[in-house]
């Protein structure tokens, strides 16, 4: 009896060392850079303009969420001042001149009836330092 107790225990120790062994070179959620060591970030931008004239208040989602708040962040521009644009498009274009690009875009219907465009932009990096490079941002209140 003593005999297969400890063959019992032997078996256990070996398939946890097993179990072990395998998992010590699993990774999840890894960053698999392409042959010139970028990769991917988004950015969500939907841009609201409440009367349909004038100037166009653009809302950045990054993907950041600090103190418990949400991601979303106003565009600034260097004197500390919220940028507006004239249409959509001026605010892609603007993303477009800090090395995003429009990857897609998609409807949300937010409070009765309010449809809301959202354009998908997508900015390849070696490193997050990256992202932000040439945007101003601020978390929306």
């Amino acid at each position: 009896m003593i005999f297969v107790l400890n063959r019992n225990k032997m078996k256990k120790f070996f398939m946890i060392m097993a179990i072990s062994l395998m998992t010590i070179g699993a990774k999840a959620q890894s960053v698999v850079p392409t042959e010139d060591g970028k990769y991917p970030v988004y950015c969500d931008l939907k841009a609201y303009n409440f009367w349909g004239v004038g100037k166009v208040k653009v809302i950045l989602d990054m993907g950041a969420v600090a103190d418990g708040r949400g991601s979303f962040e106003g565009l600034f521009g260097e004197d500390g001042k919220q940028i507006k644009f004239n249409t959509v498009m001026a605010a892609v274009n603007y993303m477009a001149k800090r090395g995003w690009k429009l990857d897609k875009t998609y409807y949300i219907t937010e409070g009765v009836g309010k449809a809301v465009l959202h354009y998908v932009l997508v900015k390849r990096v070696k490193d997050d330092s990256e992202i932000r490079e040439g945007i101003i941002t601020k978390p929306e209140e």
